[in-house]
């Protein structure tokens, strides 16, 4: 095409304001620009294996892995091409990567590979347990300062979060042994609201600071970190993850997206996982919300420990890819810590020149770059020359709903561990001395005149929980048409207040569901339902009563509920048993063995966890306590009555 053909598709683009006429003469235009010896970019050398697509001049262009390691920011305009870019750099790089996605983007990727979507509503993270090799003192300094800049804590808030951590980690021994149970986010809030103080103080402040941020999270996402050790981030590391975000909360959001990084150095740098290549790769769309400029520019709070991972992390081989619309609200830091830059489509001029700044493109391709389509991008890894880079797509439909990602994950949910919340006895003497079970968050109190409203979806579900209380939640999706209703059943339950999900471990994970009290007062006035249960405690102890007393009956034996003051009484003809379940390592439980030792009943302790069971023997010692007159087991030895260990 001659320069005076091109003159004149310019013009009459002009006055057509066609933009299919305008998007063909910008093509027109840079093709040209490449014919000619003004062009202003260098020939690409290649550099590894990861293809991003053909350069205006036909050659084909690929960064290394390397050159991800290093990190890679993408900024362009909504539509320009930055989600097409994230899946072809996933489906080639050959390293675990986990997508932190706020808006549903990636759960597509099912469609061809094999990776865990993972709703919040499904993911388990206690963000207060260290990370494997780190001690619970540097990890109560790191957190707080991730804690403080995703939630905007200033310094003298901040600092009165990690004397309360400390004071957490005392009241749990781990400075003595890193060992579970571990506090959670629950935990804190409880011990934050406990806490004394002078509000002629400036730390009363610092308090409700802290308090309020604690109420939010714990009331929004409270299922998260309701646990004492969530899924093995460890064992995470070693598969593709989508975490999906999108409903929670931006503080939420950003607590989650930041104390994940954070814990995933930790661990890398504990295990000294230095120079060994890519291992693994972050993809976050929407930087500005873990990188904002805002955050990075308040004098107050010092540079964002974010910021100071992102520089770090690359020596562990662990890499970030992130995009956003506008690099004007993207740290300094990420700018400068992104070895490769990709410049795609940004229609505002001071987005353009914010990105372009930072690659140090000269004016002529500056005004190149300007001209650039949808799926066209400048590139410039490290030193080597900005290029031109005409993308590849990828092909993938649009259309995976929740419930058909509820029918695919739904058997790797199940299979995925955490270990329930738990409090220590140091713990509960300083906050609630007497209490024999785990002490619950405080209910946040609702305006007493709204009624609580529900679906008959989530009624029948309630039902169906008062009438079989040890049902497994699995077995109660059965009640409907598809197992995506019976969970958004479930999940309006919890989210207003009903229920709470409790886990049990049997051979495999079980979970049941338990009546709040806002629930129970529900269930009578409004479902007019008579309430009774045989049985003690929270279900979960109510639970492991039925299936030890079952057990015994299985075996041929007479069992009984709450005979003579014991969990299960168990008559054996010549001989007679009673079996304590212990939740918890407390004082409750020494009582009942001291009552039941006066007696001529063989004493079985059923413990939760070994954890319950060594303190308990501890306890017995301190006590004096003939510890060969009690036997000890674990309540999952009752699991299978063929291997009753009698």
């Amino acid at each position: 095409m001659s320069d005076e053909e091109v003159r004149k598709l310019v013009l009459a683009a002009g006055l057509s304001g066609n933009d299919r006429v305008q998007s063909s003469v910008r093509k027109a235009v840079l093709s040209k620009a490449v014919e000619s010896a003004e062009y202003p970019f260098d020939s690409v050398h290649l550099s590894g294996h990861v293809e991003l697509g053909e350069t205006f001049q036909g050659q084909a262009f690929s960064l290394s892995e390397d050159d991800l390691a290093k990190h890679l920011l993408a900024v362009g305009q909504s539509g320009s091409g930055k989600t097409t870019l994230f899946y072809n750099l996933y489906s080639q790089v050959g390293r675990p990567s986990w997508f932190f996605d706020l808006k549903q983007d990636y759960r597509h990727l099912i469609q061809r590979d094999d990776l865990l979507v993972l709703p919040w509503s499904e993911f388990k993270f206690n963000p207060l347990r260290p990370p494997s090799g780190v001690s619970p003192r540097r990890w109560a300094q790191v957190f707080s300062e991730i804690f403080g800049y995703s939630t905007a804590l200033l310094s003298g808030s901040k600092n009165y979060l990690l004397k309360k951590l400390i004071e957490l980690y005392r009241l749990y021994g781990l400075f003595d042994q890193v060992s579970g149970p571990f506090p959670s986010l629950h935990e804190l809030e409880i011990l934050v609201r406990s806490d004394g103080i002078n509000y002629a103080r400036a730390s009363a402040d610092y308090r409700d600071r802290l308090l309020n941020r604690l109420e939010a999270l714990n009331l929004i996402a409270g299922s998260v970190f309701d646990c004492s050790q969530g899924y093995s981030i460890e064992e995470l590391l070693q598969r593709d993850v989508v975490f999906e975000f999108d409903g929670l909360s931006r503080d939420v959001q950003n607590l989650l997206m930041e104390a994940l990084f954070a814990y995933v150095y930790e661990y890398r740098l504990a295990q000294d996982h230095r120079g060994k290549g890519l291992n693994h790769l972050f993809f976050l769309d929407e930087g500005k919300q873990v990188f904002s400029v805002y955050k990075e520019r308040q004098d107050a709070s010092g540079i964002p420990e974010i910021d100071v991972l992102t520089a770090k992390m690359r020596e562990f081989g662990e890499g970030l890819v992130v995009g956003d619309q506008e690099a004007s609200k993207l740290t300094d830091s990420i700018k400068a810590n992104t070895h490769t830059k990709v410049l795609l489509t940004v229609g505002d001029r001071k987005q353009f020149d914010a990105v372009a700044g930072s690659m140090d493109l000269s004016r002529r391709q500056m005004r190149f770059a300007s001209e650039l389509g949808v799926g066209e991008a400048v590139v410039r890894a490290g030193n080597r020359g900005p290029v031109p880079v005409k993308l590849d797509d990828y092909e993938l439909e649009k259309d995976l709903s929740d419930e058909e990602i509820e029918n695919r994950m739904a058997k790797e949910w199940a299979e995925l561990d955490y270990t329930e919340r738990e409090t220590t006895r140091r713990f509960r003497d300083k906050i609630a001395p007497g209490r024999t079970e785990k002490v619950e968050e405080p209910e946040i109190l609702e305006d007493p005149e709204k009624e609580v409203e529900l679906t008959k979806e989530a009624d029948c579900l309630l039902k169906d929980v008062i009438e079989n209380p040890f049902k497994a939640l699995t077995q109660r999706y059965d009640l409907f048409s598809s197992r995506y209703k019976g969970n958004k059943a479930k999940d309006e339950l919890v989210d207003k207040g009903i229920l709470f999900e409790r886990q049990v471990k049997t051979g495999d994970r079980k979970k049941l569901l338990e009546l709040t009290d806002k629930g129970r007062e529900y269930a009578e006035n409004s479902l007019e339902l008579e309430l009774k249960h045989r049985g003690r405690g929270g279900v979960v102890h109510r639970y492991w009563q039925h299936r030890i007393k079952d057990a015994f009956e299985e075996a041929g034996w007479h069992a009984f509920l709450e005979k003579f003051d014991a969990d299960v009484y168990v008559n054996m003809g010549n001989n007679e048993l009673v079996v304590e379940v212990a939740m918890g390592d407390n004082p409750r439980e020494i009582d009942h063995i001291k009552k039941h030792l006066d007696t001529s009943f063989t004493v079985w302790i059923a413990a939760r966890n070994k954890e319950v069971l060594d303190g308990l023997k501890k306890r017995m010692n301190e006590e004096g306590l003939d510890t060969d007159r009690v036997a000890f087991r674990l309540v999952r030895d009752f699991s299978d009555p063929e291997n009753l260990p009698v």
